[in-house]
């Protein structure tokens, strides 16, 4: 009866005792592999959310120009230039100058190459953060002095530009958003291949 006693508390006293180091080791093993499981899908995640954030920045800037030359009479033109060294994206908004020579992937004081020509806007996204973004049209239009380039005016319905698409793309995923503009100057967001949920697929 005593000794019986006594197992009972020894077991006891095991089972209080709290975890030995090899049930401790699991724990840890268990929560590494799941963690290594989750990261992939949690950075995906987020590169989704950046797509999407990049996307709605791209419209609006180009509502803005839309809204600026409706409201102030001044020609307004969105540069879209490609940077020939690939790091930056990027899109601005100047006030039309018959010597533009404006480029948006430069650092804001330096983009107009000394000319006096009121930048009103900016937006550059460094491509190695892992999301970039490229224009490209089917025509830039008359009123274009080079590709990449849109001229918003007062009042304007039509534009002579046309297949307008700004392509915003994650380099981890490959998801991508796509910003449109089309000849009636209506803006529309859209997911190419269907790859942001909750977003309709472009056609």
């Amino acid at each position: 009866m005593i000794t019986m006693r006594h197992s009972h508390r020894s077991a006891k006293t095991r089972i209080s005792g709290g975890l030995g180091l090899v049930e401790v080791m699991v724990v840890v093993i268990i929560v590494g592999v799941l963690t290594a499981a989750a990261i992939p899908s949690l950075m995906g995640l987020l590169e989704r959310r950046r797509i999407l954030a990049v996307t709605q920045e791209l419209a609006g800037l180009l509502s803005f120009a839309r809204s600026e030359a409706n409201a102030n009479g001044d020609s307004v033109v969105v540069h879209l230039e490609k940077d020939p060294s690939d790091a930056v994206s990027c899109a601005s908004v100047n006030i039309q100058h018959p010597s533009d020579e404006c480029v948006c992937y430069l650092p804001q004081a330096e983009m107009c190459k000394g000319i006096n020509v009121p930048v009103l806007r900016v937006f550059q996204l460094k491509n190695s953060d892992g999301v970039s973004f490229e224009a490209s049209a089917t025509s830039w239009g008359k009123h274009a002095q080079k590709a990449n380039q849109l001229t918003f005016e007062r009042n304007q319905q039509y534009l002579d530009v046309t297949g307008v698409q700004i392509t915003v793309q994650g380099a981890r995923t490959g998801a991508q958003m796509r910003v449109e503009l089309n000849t009636a100057n209506r803006i529309r967001t859209c997911s190419p291949d269907g790859s942001i949920s909750g977003v309709a697929k472009c056609g």
